[in-house]
């Protein structure tokens, strides 16, 4: 159950990347920012807008990826430790508030302490990364990753488009790099205790810009954390009751030089629209 570790890797920089705030600009503010500030939000993808309410999911990790290296070295005990981790189901659930829920039962008890201690970090680790993956997703599908048009902001105009910025809660800064048709192409967030860069990445739809992956770096900076991420994020989506969800999610990169790569898929919604 050693892999299951990995989990945290990834699941500390998907929880670190979903405040989103920004800092000051260097260049005078537009004069018509609140035109296009509304532009970039109308151009972006949401999931209220259309109507959803609340969605159940069932969540599918693929374990045979986890336990490659096991696989190649040791593959009968590899085999068993499928058998007991293939008996595992997560259910993540979203309620109208937009706070996700993380859910799990498993088919046989765990047959040794050792065993039922990596299930209880299995357990943990998917509820960290399935919360923090939807805090980092819902400013992109489900709301907007934009300040309400008439908040205190700074938007300016660059070579390559504009850079908006503003603060969150007080203390966190974020600078948005947005192209020259209003798609945000960067995100740097920078709190007390961390630094982060996130490069997302958009598919066009009828309705509205996709969230389909992101790049991301986290640095910590405070005293006891200085652990440095990189992660590569992809995101295939599906519709379902008119709405688009995730349907695989693959995640891959390294923390303090370890390499990680998960894949989870996601089946049998349950969505409540208005």
């Amino acid at each position: 159950m050693k892999e299951s570790r990995s989990l945290k890797f990834w699941a500390l920089i998907l929880v670190c990347l979903s405040g989103l705030a920004l800092a000051t600009a260097q260049s005078p503010d537009l004069a018509n920012k609140k035109e296009l500030l509304q532009k970039a939000r109308e151009a972006a993808y949401s999931l209220k807008d259309r109507g959803l309410l609340e969605f159940q999911t069932t969540v599918n990790p693929n374990w045979r990826l986890v336990l490659k290296d096991l696989l190649a070295s040791n593959p009968d005990q590899a085999e068993e430790a499928l058998k007991l981790l293939n008996g595992i189901h997560f259910t993540v659930s979203m309620d109208p508030e937009g706070i996700v829920k993380v859910t799990h039962h498993a088919d046989v008890a765990p047959p040794n302490p050792q065993a039922e201690k990596g299930f209880a970090e299995i357990y943990s680790g998917m509820e960290q990364a399935m919360t923090g993956f939807f805090e980092t997703w819902k400013p992109f599908m489900l709301t907007r990753a934009f300040p309400e048009v008439d908040s205190v902001y700074a938007l300016v105009q660059t070579p390559a488009g504009y850079v908006l910025t503003y603060k969150e809660s007080g203390t966190t800064d974020v600078v948005t790099a947005l192209s020259s048709d209003l798609v945000i192409t960067e995100m740097k967030v920078t709190t007390r205790t961390f630094k982060s860069v996130l490069k997302p990445t958009f598919a066009r739809s009828p309705q509205g810009w996709l969230l389909t992956g992101y790049d991301a770096t986290y640095d910590g900076t405070s005293d006891t954390d200085h652990d440095h991420v990189i992660l590569q994020v992809k995101i295939e989506n599906q519709e379902v009751s008119g709405q688009q969800l995730p349907h695989k999610l693959t995640l891959s990169g390294s923390s303090q030089g370890n390499p990680f790569t998960i894949e989870l898929g996601f089946s049998d919604y349950t969505v409540k629209n208005r």
